[in-house]
């Protein structure tokens, strides 16, 4: 059985033997503690699949219990024992975010069946956590955390085609880091990747959560601005480049586009984009140029 870790929190000598003989039969590795102190301590050195834990404990209870380990891996099933007149806290455990219950004097067949399914359940939850994190890897840049360009098309497309849809606007914003690689030969590449992450920290807290923020290449990045036309586009540049110049050991040099009319398709629209960040770098670096058909892109 692949990671089948079970803790057990029972206070009761008798049960406490007869879960750990029960349990272990089945082929789970048990861990067996008494208290919710010592619970703490297995969920800070172990990966639990399962809990099963006595409702009723001095200390820490069962809602105790099940609200930590879920504030530490929202996959693991809590399954609680209580006495069959207290079965309401349980119920208290479940509304916490508990998987189930078993009710005391314990029926053995029932708990080995809860068990099984709880540990289905987190099987279940563990293989779709990690398809959430692969698909996360695949659409995000590994050093900075914001959208990667192979993500950039796919999603330019669908919102071109929405605005088509509803006949809005958006806008574009591409912006590059100047004298890079001299800040890199002089600094480091630590120092270098650390000024990457900061410069999307400071993007991230200047536009608005439904402007979304890419790593276009080493260090440029494209910022889409949501339902935003070219002027408001080019004051949002300004401040960023500001910005930039204040908090950042560096400048940027930004062009800024706008759907439709700097381009009506994915392949156009980044193009003028980047033709107008390129103006920028041509001609002084630290400034914004809105896209033009008159620009062209200098190798």
């Amino acid at each position: 059985m692949q990671s089948a870790n079970i803790l057990v929190i029972e206070d009761n000598p008798e049960d406490s033997q007869l879960l750990d003989k029960l349990l272990s039969n089945e082929g789970y590795n048990v861990y067996m503690v008494d208290n919710g102190e010592e619970a703490v301590k297995v969920l800070k050195s172990k990966s639990i699949n399962v809990i099963l834990t006595e409702m009723r404990m001095p200390g820490m209870n069962g809602v105790d219990i099940t609200r930590l380990a879920l504030s530490r891996n929202k996959t693991i099933s809590v399954v609680v024992m209580t006495a069959y007149s207290f079965v309401s806290t349980a119920v208290e455990a479940m509304e916490a975010g508990a998987y189930g219950y078993v009710s005391k004097p314990l029926n053995m067949v029932e708990v080995r069946i809860v068990v099984k399914r709880a540990f289905e359940r987190n099987l279940l939850l563990s293989s779709d956590e990690r398809q959430e994190q692969l698909a996360e890897m695949s659409v995000k840049d590994g050093l900075t955390g914001v959208f990667n360009r192979r993500f950039l098309a796919a999603f330019l497309k669908k919102k071109i085609l929405q605005a088509e849809q509803s006949n809005e606007n958006f806008s574009l914003i591409m912006a590059d880091v100047d004298h890079f690689k001299k800040f890199n030969d002089t600094q480091g590449h630590l120092a270098g990747d650390k000024l990457l992450k900061d410069l999307c920290q400071l993007l991230q807290e200047t536009v608005r959560d439904s402007d979304v923020i890419f790593r276009y290449g080493g260090e440029e990045f494209l910022i889409y601005l949501d339902r935003i036309e070219k002027e408001p586009a080019r004051q949002v540049a300004e401040r960023i480049r500001s910005l930039v110049g204040l908090y950042m050991p560096t400048t940027i040099s930004l062009g800024v586009g706008a759907y439709p009319f700097d381009g009506t398709d994915v392949e156009e629209l980044v193009k003028h984009t980047d033709a107008a960040m390129y103006y920028s770098k041509e001609n002084g670096r630290n400034r914004v140029t809105l896209a033009s058909p008159d620009l062209t892109k200098t190798e």
